[in-house]
């Protein structure tokens, strides 16, 4: 999993949004942060609010005050993310742990998600504080990740990078029907808001 990778000496905090693209930028990007943070398992994926409230003040407390640097994240269509979940947690190596779903329908999988039962997190919880409003300061779309690498690479000052799929889930048949889809969207209509919202 991609921990937050910090370039605040470069001006911007990368944080690592789960099953949004963000394993191919710490392959490229990771050895340039002057911070990686990987443990506690919780800080790989922290949310803005997280690290507005944990590791900001300590940045600070080091030299880089919060007005020095940017937040961005990679944001991902959420219906996209989650087929890509689905297709992830069914890889054989998964199976007889609590979250498989080799033997779950994609409308099955829906249910689940839709119901809680699938710990994948909405991308407007993680980008947004209590009152709904993002803070994340530049978010980019999972399909425009060439923008994203060529944003990163001339704040470090670097070549940008050629990208190569990192973590791919595996391929598996399976269809989204129009009713899964709406109910999908539904669930998931603040999150298609911040989607829109993205570069």
């Amino acid at each position: 999993m991609s921990p937050v990778m910090c370039f605040a000496d470069r001006g911007f905090v990368f944080l690592s949004m789960p099953k949004a693209g963000s394993t191919v930028l710490q392959k490229h990007f990771a050895r340039h942060a002057m911070i990686l943070f990987r443990q506690p398992p919780g800080m790989k994926h922290m949310s803005a609010v997280t690290f507005e409230a944990v590791l900001a003040p300590w940045l600070e407390r080091y030299g880089h005050p919060r007005d020095s640097y940017e937040t961005m994240c990679l944001v991902r269509h959420p219906l996209d993310r989650a087929m890509s979940w689905w297709k992830y947690r069914a890889r054989p190596e998964a199976q007889g742990q609590p979250n498989w779903t080799g033997d779950l329908t994609f409308a099955e999988f829906a249910d689940r998600l839709i119901n809680g039962e699938v710990p994948l997190g909405t991308s407007s919880n993680f980008v947004t504080d209590a009152d709904g409003k993002v803070i994340v300061d530049r978010m980019f779309r999972y399909e425009h990740l060439g923008a994203a690498t060529a944003w990163m690479a001339e704040r470090l000052g670097i070549a940008a990078p050629d990208l190569e799929p990192t973590n791919v889930s595996p391929a598996r048949e399976g269809e989204m029907d129009a009713a899964t889809r709406t109910r999908l969207e539904a669930h998931f209509a603040n999150d298609l808001t911040i989607y829109e919202q993205a570069g």
